[in-house]
């Protein structure tokens, strides 16, 4: 007889089933349910359209369409568009493999139709149809721009004293209205304060005019503690991105100094105030630092050059107007509700000038943009830079183009540094894009690392050992369960006496 009795299968083999089909089933399911699954696909968009129709002729702008595979092979789909308003066409948008990205430009005529219109893509492949909507908003030409600045007087100021700052409005129609928060507050078309401790400190206006149309700025004015000896010193660019072969000056002041010293990119002793012109090959920072009896101060600029060779250039910096920065740099240190200005330079290489030029700067969560600081040189532009794109026109060769626009830092809700990106396209380049980080806090380069979820394997094991433990428990305690398994027993025990008795009629 076989000393493998039904005994020894009741104590080792029962459990050992059990835990071995759970464990089984919870390695192997994930991939049995997923096995030869049927082709799908997402549709999305990446955001609303909104334009100031030309006064004459025509423009276009854009945003993209993006298909992904959720399951199955990849197989052809084919788009359409629908609710395109008088005046507005469309390019075409050829027929692509999941996952993919169409570009969908729009056309829009001097006359078209002013208002809020629903656009509806589709896709379709395989027998499957998806949709995505967008807003394209058609906003009238304005012939009359709403302009506004700001600055204090006097600046600096010590301790105590009162500083003015005074507002410029230009453009709009009929009657403006104020608002200054900040360093200064109130709804006249000036404020006046005076600050009881010395550092850098930051108005910002809002200027709204009769057709509810707005405009934003900011300025600073710098508070000098009365009766010290500290040394001082602000140093800045002119130009913070230039191409090769270029220059730009170097430009800083001081006070309570005595003699200055250059290092890193430049050399020598310098004046306590003065400019210089730089002409670097590659990026380049220079730091100037500065001694008087009160000690020692130290300030640093780096200049961003472009290669000529390249036919697009991107270069994204900025500073946090809050905090008295005057500098622009990749990396802005900022606290809640600080304002941060970004400074954008596209630069058109020596080969080809560049059409048809756009921009796009979609915020992160934990920025917010300020409407109607968006500048192109110097002029107001509409606020999509964040919302869609904002065109740049045409670029010629070995010329560019410098953007700024503001935002508010608001919580840094789980991160303490953020990666903010901007791209730039064009109807003869391949796009290209260039980050500035946003730090929270006063540590360089503080960051945390996003932690993904746990392999899944790890994942089906943990549950299939949590199963097991279910299983047994229910078995061995809960009644039910112990009649379950006395009915278990009972059907192994026929089965096993089965098998002995076919063993046993073969023998004989």
């Amino acid at each position: 007889m076989n000393k493998f009795s039904y005994r020894t299968l009741r104590k080792y083999a029962f459990p050992g089933f059990i835990l071995g089909a759970v464990l089984l089933f919870g390695l192997v399911s994930p991939a049995f349910v997923n096995a030869s699954p049927q082709f799908d696909f997402s549709l999305t968009n990446s955001g609303n359209i909104v334009v100031t129709k030309p006064t004459s002729g025509s423009i276009t702008r854009s945003n993209t369409i993006t298909t992904n595979l959720i399951s199955g092979s990849s197989k052809s789909v084919s788009f359409s568009q629908s609710g395109l308003p008088y005046g507005v066409s469309a390019y075409s948008l050829y027929s692509c493999y999941p996952t993919c990205s169409k570009t969908n430009t729009l056309t829009i005529n001097s006359y078209a139709s002013v208002g809020t219109f629903p656009i509806t893509v589709t896709a379709t492949g395989e027998g499957i149809t998806r949709t995505t909507t967008y807003t394209l908003i058609i906003q009238d030409s304005y012939t009359d721009t709403l302009s506004v600045s700001c600055y204090a007087s006097p600046n600096p100021v010590q301790t105590n004293q009162t500083v003015t700052f005074y507002s410029n409005v230009s453009g709009g129609s009929g009657n403006y209205s104020y608002y200054w928060s900040g360093a200064a507050y109130g709804s006249n078309s000036y404020s006046q304060k005076s600050f009881s401790s010395y550092g850098n400190y930051t108005a910002y206006l809002t200027v709204h005019d009769s057709q509810n149309r707005s405009a934003s700025t900011s300025c600073s004015v710098n508070v000098n503690e009365q009766y010290t000896n500290a040394p001082t010193l602000n140093l800045w660019a002119d130009k913070y991105t230039i191409a090769q072969g270029e220059s730009t000056y170097l430009r800083w002041t001081s006070a309570n100094t005595n003699y200055c010293t250059a290092s890193n990119g430049w050399s020598g002793s310098k004046s306590t105030s003065g400019y210089e012109s730089v002409s670097p090959n590659s990026d380049t920072t220079y730091s100037l630092t500065c001694y008087g009896s009160g000690g020692q101060i130290s300030r640093s600029v780096t200049i961003y050059v472009t290669s000529i060779t390249t036919n697009l250039n991107l270069t994204k910096l900025g500073r946090n107007l809050s905090a008295g920065d005057r500098v622009y740099s990749k990396v802005i240190r900022v606290t809640e509700n600080d304002v941060i200005e970004f400074y954008l330079t596209v630069t058109a290489g020596n080969n080809k000038d560049l059409y048809n030029v756009n921009i796009k700067d979609i915020m992160p969560s934990m920025l917010s943009y300020m409407p109607g600081t968006t500048k192109i040189d110097g002029i107001v532009q509409p606020d999509t830079i964040t919302i869609t794109d904002l065109s740049l026109g045409t670029i010629y060769k070995g010329t560019s183009k410098t953007i700024v626009f503001q935002a508010i830092s608001l919580s840094p809700e789980t991160y303490l540094t953020y990666t903010n990106t901007a791209e730039v396209t064009a109807d003869n380049e391949n796009k290209i894009t260039d980050s500035a980080s946003i730090t929270y806090g006063l540590v360089a380069g503080a960051a945390t690392i996003k932690t993904g979820p746990l392999n899944t394997s790890l994942i089906s094991l943990i549950i299939s050992l949590i199963s097991a433990l279910i299983i047994w428990y229910y078995l061995r305690f809960n009644p039910k369960g112990q009649l379950v398994l006395v009915r278990s027993e009972n059907k192994m025990r026929d089965i096993w006496l089965a098998y002995t008795r076919r063993r046993i009629m073969r023998k004989n």
